[in-house]
């Protein structure tokens, strides 16, 4: 029978330290960069919400087409145009459909307050307010119109 030979001592506590080292670099530098990469996009994001919401929503297509088909300058600017264009004509249509679409949502809203309780529909009128304040951007009609907006005689007053 063969003994077999000894093991080895384990590695010294100083033979681990530059690989530990070398580990917490490495990962420092990993998170640093997700870090750093999620704070430009925020800030590019940001930048985009500050312009009006026709342009972000053009710009956020623009860049989604970039990314996706390899487009050359030239096509960026032709669909940087056609894109605005489509924008104008966009806001152009919504004006026309707008009183229509108030009225119904004004009719809408007086028949689901007919069914509430007088407690319930307290509540709901708390919840189209909070619901109001929680939207993005300006009121749909802007401040004071009738029945729309946060303004004086809107639902978030």
């Amino acid at each position: 029978m063969t003994v077999p030979p000894p093991l080895a001592p384990p590695p010294s506590p100083a033979r681990w330290k530059p690989l530990a080292v070398l580990a917490a670099v490495f990962l420092f530098g990993g998170v640093a960069g997700v870090a750093l990469g999620r704070g430009m996009a925020l800030r590019d994001l940001e930048a985009t919400f500050r312009g009006p919401p026709a342009e972000a929503r053009a710009q956020f297509r623009l860049r989604a087409m970039r990314r996706h088909l390899d487009l050359t300058d030239r096509q960026v600017r032709e669909l940087r145009s056609t894109l605005a264009e489509a924008e104008t004509e966009r806001d152009r249509l919504l004006s026309e459909c707008r009183p229509a679409l108030d009225a119904l949502r004004d009719s809408t809203d007086a028949r689901v307050k007919g069914v509430l309780t007088p407690d319930q529909l307290t509540r709901y009128e708390e919840f189209e307010a909070e619901r109001q304040r929680r939207r993005p951007g300006p009121p749909p009609h802007g401040p004071g119109h009738p029945g729309r907006g946060r303004g004086p005689g809107g639902r978030g007053d």
